[in-house]
């Protein structure tokens, strides 16, 4: 990915959590921060503010003298953040109000998409990630969605997960096509509850992925 020279340091931290995300920063990993520099092509500089940044949202270790790390996957963290991000697009949701309906022809796009058997795991991840931030796009509270947005960033690192089951692909394609159904008949309350317990659901699939050692 070529770097632009504004707003640098989102930009490092953007391309990072997509490195946490497809394994190229693996858990356990110290980060060389010259070779990452080079190979985004900023200086130490930027990508020294983006490791902070992501630092401040447990994503990577800071180590006193020594630089940065990746630290190992927990299940733990999963089970916490799940439910706030659910809880969470729920508020969105809810106050999209009426304006959700309009999203649901959007969301029934992608999760067509995602059922693809062609897909690898991090396309399905992030089939997903555009799913559930079209299904928040209509809330006006823009605190909200910068909350949202840095909270569901947490959870970059579990991306692979969805080298899952046909049947929890599946189940979680289910779950997506009810929400959507519940939007478009503009029962946005039982759409936002559904969307708290999608996420809640989704806590056995990734925990069972870390567990059995697919994170490394």
């Amino acid at each position: 990915m070529a770097i632009q020279r504004t707003n640098l340091r989102d930009q490092v931290r953007e391309e990072l959590l997509n490195w946490l995300a497809d394994g190229r920063l693996p858990p356990g990993q110290r980060l060389e921060e010259e070779r990452i520099s080079r190979a985004l092509g900023v200086s130490r500089t930027p990508l020294r503010e983006a490791l902070t940044s992501l630092a401040s949202d447990s994503l990577v270790e800071a180590i006193p003298r020594r630089g940065f790390r990746v630290p190992k996957l927990s299940a733990e963290r999963v089970r916490n953040l799940h439910p706030i991000v659910g809880a969470l697009e729920g508020l969105a949701v809810r106050l999209s109000g009426s304006q959700a309906a309009y999203l649901a022809n959007q969301l029934d796009a992608l999760n067509e998409r995602l059922g693809s058997a062609h897909l690898s795991p991090m396309q399905r991840a992030d089939l997903d990630r555009r799913w559930h931030e079209t299904l928040v796009s209509r809330n006006p509270n823009r605190e909200l969605a910068q909350l949202l947005d840095r909270v569901r960033g947490r959870l970059r690192p579990y991306a692979g997960s969805w080298e899952r089951s046909t049947r929890d692909i599946e189940q979680s394609r289910n779950e997506h096509a009810d929400i959507a159904r519940l939007l478009a008949r503009g029962e946005v309350d039982p759409a936002a509850e559904a969307v708290l317990r999608h996420w809640v659901g989704g806590i056995r699939v990734v925990t069972a992925w870390i567990q059995g050692g697919q994170a490394g």
